[in-house]
């Protein structure tokens, strides 16, 4: 047992360490990266701004991050890291299908506008009830919202931005029309804004022990799990990360990719819509529509989610940090010891949100891999005298071009005192053809310079203390990785062994429902066997009304046909006299339409006359199946085989499980006599991989160190022929 628990321990270290070392993390480091980097960088340029204004920064994000966490404002900031959470997930999600659903505002603003009027229209309303119905509501009309531009963009290839910014302001003026409209009752004229929905119910809120927080986080907990496990574990978040990475791969794979578009945006809408539930539920019980201005926190979603790389765990902290600023930074500058303006806090909230919306750069900036491509171009004596080459060669071209254009200032002034224009135009064209080859001579070399050091670079791995650790590293990862193979080959045998009951279930359940079903088709086919003449007469029965239907429609038809040499006739002997054409047209129109009108009223006395056999004949078939089926319920013949079959099947199943249960407790020994040497053998298996790692490392370590020791003495030899 210590040594399972030994061996488990170590599989788990090296699979961890195979992580850390993968491309995948790598690649995620890389946007961590960028987020610290982008939220640094607007916190220094924030420090510029505050630090101009005669206050101290480091005393003023003190004050912010402290004024967040006071009982006072605790409850407001985790209600807006709740929101925020919901936020950011709600425009993940369309980045993630290659999306950029800019209409979070408009879609929260819907849906939390029709959550105020549940709670308007229903004061009388229980919490819990209150709550699910504004959720329910809040995801539909999101998600009906968003699908739209979601359809648009899918069917009609009309950007998504475009359709989003325009149902944003659709949907503001229509909520405008809506609550401003006295006849819908919601309207305050008093206070220019909607009724407070604190005011007219107490039940229709958030709050659980007075507390805003907590339902709000509950439910963005939920969500942002929801979000993760749908992404990340199974086909629809699959499908919607390959649309997002490339449609047409998508498309030739099989994909629907229109139906995964508007599914994301969909999803990406109700997420949307549940933010503004919650935004409007807790933060502003009202609506005003005194100024044109949607909701900023739409737009928020958008930083955080681009913070966070959209990434859902790492949307987390990005929405507490947002909460935090939202919070506090607005009545950090009012206090006594910097005495800013309101403008001020929305000036370095607007600077941190710029700096993450160009985070993405961040993931470039290199500067320790450009401090050791300089140190190694630097510390070599030969690749520094070789950039140095490049360096002079650009500075003599750099020098040539300043020659050659104080030369043609000169002779350009020359030449148009000559007055000769041709001579001008000439003198340009050679001139530019010289600077032209000059700066491409140039761009050629700064080229040259960048393939020589990322060379240099490469090529110092393969000589020195660093090139013996990374071969040493390469070995040791090497090793690990065979080793994984051998212990992967050896777990699924044991697997396997293990499973071999629970295969045999799973192949016993699946024979037992084969047979069940068969028995079940040869029951009703014997049993219903006696409706399939009676179905025969109803399906002619109609095929005859069909077919009268279609036999009057070309008679009809036929008789109109008929009709039109005569109206020939009449245009050829009444050509001129315009008067006896209509008079005589219409005299023969009237006789067609007598006859036709006739030929109707035959055709409904036909329809009517077939309506009633068929009824009569519906009658009689209705009253032959009841006889049928009685005779069926009372044929001992039928119950015979009835009884037949399901004693067949009994006998089957009875035996099947018979030879199951032998196979079963024949495996159970097997198992119970093999699976502890089983079991033995594979932790000695695991034990002996983990024995092979060991010496290879220590063979490996041992490697390492002469390597280092012949490198050291190579040095000191060097040293001192020098």
């Amino acid at each position: 047992m210590n040594q399972a628990i030994k061996n488990n321990s170590w599989l788990l270290t090296q699979k961890t360490r195979i992580f850390f070392r993968s491309n995948e993390f790598k690649t995620k480091m890389n946007y961590v990266k960028a987020s610290i980097c982008a939220i640094i960088a607007g916190a220094i340029l924030s420090f510029i701004i505050i630090g101009a204004n005669d206050a101290n920064p480091l005393l003023f994000f003190k004050y912010v991050f402290s004024l967040a966490f006071q009982p006072l404002m605790l409850d407001q900031t985790l209600t807006y890291w709740a929101i925020y959470i919901v936020a950011g997930l709600s425009v993940a999600i369309g980045f993630k299908a290659g999306l950029f659903n800019i209409g979070a505002p408009g879609q929260m603003l819907l849906a939390g506008s029709m959550s105020l009027v549940l709670g308007l229209k229903n004061p009388h309303i229980s919490q819990g009830g209150g709550v699910v119905s504004a959720l329910i509501i809040s995801i539909l009309v999101g998600s009906c919202l968003a699908a739209i531009a979601g359809a648009l963009k899918a069917y009609f290839n009309i950007h998504e931005v475009v359709t989003t910014i325009m149902l944003n302001w659709i949907v503001w003026y229509v909520m405008k029309w809506m609550f401003m409209n006295q006849s819908f009752g919601l309207w305050e004229a008093s206070r220019n804004s909607t009724k407070d929905i604190t005011q007219v119910t107490d039940n229709f809120n958030l709050a659980l022990n007075g507390q805003n927080w907590i339902i709000p986080f509950i439910i963005a907990i939920i969500l942002l799990a929801l979000a993760i496990f749908v992404i990340n574990y199974t086909v629809l978040g699959f499908r919607i990360k390959a649309v997002g990475k490339s449609r047409d791969a998508s498309l030739y794979a099989g994909t629907n990719v229109k139906f995964y578009m508007i599914v994301s945006m969909a999803i990406s809408g109700g997420l949307a819509g549940v933010l503004g539930m919650l935004y409007y539920m807790t933060q502003s019980t009202v609506l005003q529509f005194t100024t044109d201005a949607l909701p900023t926190v739409g737009f928020d979603a958008i930083a955080v989610a681009l913070v966070a790389f959209t990434n859902g765990l790492s949307i987390l902290p990005i929405a507490l940090l947002w909460a935090i600023i939202k919070t506090s930074v607005m009545s950090t500058t009012q206090l006594p010891a910097f005495q800013m303006s309101k403008q001020m806090g929305q000036l370095i909230f607007g600077i941190i949100i710029y700096m993450t919306a160009i985070s993405a750069l961040f993931i470039y900036l290199k500067p320790i891999l450009w401090i050791r491509r300089w140190f190694n171009i630097y510390h070599n004596k030969d690749a520094r005298s070789e950039y140095q080459k490049y360096r002079l060669k650009i500075k003599e071209y750099k020098k040539e071009i300043k020659n050659i254009n104080k030369e043609y200032h000169v002779q350009l002034k020359a030449l148009k005192a000559k007055g000769n224009k041709e001579e001008v135009l000439n003198y340009k064209e050679e001139v530019n053809s010289q600077l032209t080859n000059l700066v491409g001579r140039i761009n050629n070399l700064k080229t040259e310079i960048n393939f020589f050091i990322q060379k240099r670079y490469k090529d110092s791995f393969m000589e020195g203390r660093k090139a013996i650790r990374t071969s040493y590293n390469n070995a040791i990862f090497g090793s690990i990785a065979a080793a994984m193979d051998r212990y992967v080959q050896a777990n699924t045998e044991y697997t396997l062994k293990k499973q071999q009951v629970a295969f045999a279930k799973r192949q016993y359940e699946q024979t037992v429902k084969e047979l069940t079903g068969k028995a079940k088709h040869e029951c009703y086919e014997l049993l219903n066997n006696y409706k399939k003449d009676a179905y025969l007469q109803l399906t002619n029965l109609h095929s005859a009304y069909s077919e009268l239907i279609s036999r009057q429609t070309e008679e009809i038809k036929g008789l109109k046909e008929s009709y039109y040499p005569i109206f020939d006739q009449i245009h050829h002997q009444y050509e001129n006299d315009h008067v006896l054409l209509k008079q005589h047209e219409k005299e023969t129109m009237a006789k067609l339409n007598s006859e036709v009108k006739a030929l109707k009223v035959k055709h409904k006395q036909q329809l009517h006359d077939l309506k009633q056999q068929q009824k009569v004949a519906k009658q009689q078939i209705k009253a032959q199946l009841k006889e049928l089926k009685l005779a069926r319920d009372n044929d001992p013949v039928l119950k015979q085989q009835v009884a037949t079959i399901k004693e067949n099947l009994n006998l089957k199943l009875q035996e099947l499980k018979k030879e199951h249960l032998a196979n079963l407790e024949k495996l159970r020994i097997e198992q119970r006599n093999e699976l502890p040497e089983l079991r033995n053998k594979y932790n000695h298996e695991v034990s002996l991989i983990i024995q092979a790692v060991k010496d290879d490392n220590k063979l490996l370590r041992q490697e390492l160190l002469r390597k280092k020791e012949t490198y050291k003495k190579a040095k000191l030899v060097q040293k001192g022929g020098q």
